[in-house]
């Protein structure tokens, strides 16, 4: 992360992408879950932190992409699971007016953005009725 090359330091997607990472591990190795679960979510702390910082553009889905890693942990989580769910509700709920419009374009290719409302729209009823199951109030 200190590469001489590139300040990845300010660059969120890569924390997103370690975040993953401990995710796979918690999944695959049982026996550490717990801080997986832990090292992940300080992971996607600091790429919400840096969201937070920076100018969104039109194109930027980092709160999808946080939203859904957080509603993995609370499927994994035994204890933290009620707040673990609730983070990411609010970082999908956060999202869905952050995307205008009804096209977007870049490099020659337009992509309707309706099909990603509709899939950040599916994660959010998720988290919400994974979090009515664990018997957690929702909001």
């Amino acid at each position: 992360m200190k590469s001489p090359n590139r300040d990845t330091s300010r660059d969120g997607f890569l924390y997103q992408q370690i975040a993953m990472i401990y995710i796979v591990k918690a999944y695959k190795k049982p026996k550490s879950k717990d801080d997986s679960i832990r090292q992940s979510e300080l992971d996607l702390i600091e790429a919400q932190r840096l969201f937070d910082q920076q100018q969104v553009g039109d194109d930027d889905i980092s709160l999808f992409g946080i939203g859904g890693a957080y509603e993995l942990l609370g499927d994994m989580s035994g204890k933290d699971k009620c707040r673990l769910y609730e983070i990411g509700r609010q970082a999908l709920e956060r999202q869905l007016p952050l995307i205008k419009g009804d096209s977007y374009t870049a490099y020659g290719k337009t992509v309707p953005l309706e099909p990603l409302r509709a899939e950040i729209r599916k994660h959010l009823e998720a988290v919400n009725k994974k979090s009515a199951s664990a018997s957690c109030q929702v909001h």
